[in-house]
């Protein structure tokens, strides 16, 4: 049967080219503009190499501390000094690392070799041993700091395969010292480049926390969950952990922001408190709706003039149809089966044209460098085509929905009379 309705919605986009062509690009845009946002929100959440573990990760990026007896506030990034003694001591988290935010890319950082004037301007994250446990990066030689170096402080360093490169000139790195900021450095690791669009695990080099000043010891904290079923036993050992700095800070309070999943965090969500973020949570969450409601009405309701005009091409054949006994909903059934032939056909171009879309302004969507790479797979995953398919189906039936039910509900009569009107 469904056959018999594909054969035929082919045909009727063959009889009818101009019009079937501006009901495919009308769908085609509605879901370009729809897709457009999805694709953006699926590259900052999904869970790929090197932030494989996105989705059992929880962030704590910003605190509040307050001085209730002069009634004075600091706030800002995760200092070290919280990092270590109240988060590092968490039990629930499998891990727990703090890593300078992205944003920062500490000042001044220069990069030479020793021996060399040439001065190389890179990006450098400070971190842990346990970011490498979170992470998943490719080493191409060498291995990650361990955490004796770290707590040792000793001045081992991971770069990416492109500065290994501009340091040394093709040849081997491992092992070799360079400066950083005119201190030396030994590279242990060398792995390949990361793109800009993972944020926590973008970087020309990485070193330990221990081999910065107390200024530089600035971080955002990730903890790592066993399960997602683990979050709220991590979010109420970090209250636990608050408290414990009210009983040994007193008058000093902490309020630590989150700790959230990734997805609140990529919207880069602030408060000063549990019930502020709360609330701009819903405030975006209203947006978001709004804006694709009207991302989906618009454009469905002048595709519904155009289906309207189709059917009502074809109330003759549905006439005859109902007279050799035709149920109701099986013309209903054809009619939106018919069009969704052609909403699949808007959709595949319109994820198409989303793509080039979110290429061609990754700097303003993403917030990354104009000539950043987008890898792949943050593109094509299983959520992204079920929400394309999604797309269609809904913009189906609203833009054919009304016009199919009138067309099985119209009399015998009526339709095989309505072409001599």
């Amino acid at each position: 049967m469904y056959k018999v309705y594909f054969k035929q919605a082919l045909l009727m986009l063959k009889q009818n080219k101009f019009i079937s062509m501006i009901a495919i690009m009308g769908t085609a845009l509605a879901i370009m503009m729809i897709m457009t946002i999805i694709v953006t929100d699926e590259i900052k959440e999904i869970s790929t190499a090197p932030e494989i573990n996105r989705n059992r990760t929880l962030y704590v990026d910003y605190q509040v501390k307050r001085d209730t007896a002069r009634n004075s506030w600091q706030s800002g990034s995760i200092s070290y000094e919280t990092l270590k003694e109240y988060l590092y001591p968490l039990k629930t988290p499998l891990y727990v690392s703090g890593v300078n935010p992205s944003w920062s890319n500490i000042p001044n950082t220069l990069i030479t070799r020793e021996g060399s004037s040439e001065i190389i301007n890179a990006h450098m994250r400070i971190t842990d041993a346990a970011y490498w446990k979170i992470m998943s990066f490719s080493f191409t030689q060498g291995r990650p700091f361990s955490d004796g170096e770290f707590q040792s402080g000793i001045s081992a360093a991971v770069v990416s395969k492109t500065l290994a490169q501009q340091i040394f000139k093709g040849e081997n790195a491992l092992g070799e010292t360079f400066l950083v900021n005119f201190k030396p450095y030994r590279i242990v690791g060398i792995v390949e480049d990361v793109s800009p669009v993972f944020k926590q695990a973008y970087g020309d080099l990485w070193i330990p926390h221990t081999t910065q000043p107390v200024e530089n010891r600035f971080t955002e904290v990730m903890l790592m969950a066993e399960s997602p079923e683990d979050f709220p036993a991590i979010i109420e050992e970090v209250r636990r952990m608050e408290k414990k700095f009210e009983t040994e800070r007193s008058p000093w309070i902490l309020y630590l922001k989150g700790p959230v999943n990734n997805k609140i965090f990529q919207k880069g969500i602030y408060g000063n408190n549990a019930e502020e973020i709360t609330s701009a949570i819903a405030v975006q969450k209203r947006k978001m709706i709004f804006i694709l409601l009207i991302l989906l009405l618009i454009p469905a309701i002048n595709l519904s003039g155009l289906s309207l005009s189709r059917i009502k091409k074809r109330t003759e054949e549905i006439g005859i149809r109902k007279a050799f006994g035709a149920k109701k909903y099986t013309i209903l059934i054809q009619v939106l089966f018919e069009n969704l032939i052609t909403s699949v056909i808007g959709g595949v171009i319109g994820l198409a044209l989303s793509y080039v879309v979110v290429f061609q302004m990754r700097d303003w969507l993403l917030d990354v460098p104009a000539d950043s790479t987008i890898p792949v797979s943050t593109l094509i995953s299983f959520p992204v085509l079920l929400a394309v398919f999604a797309v269609c189906l809904i913009i189906n039936l609203l833009s054919a929905g009304i016009p199919a039910y009138r067309a099985s509900r119209m009399k015998i009569i009526n339709s095989l009379n309505q072409n001599d009107k």
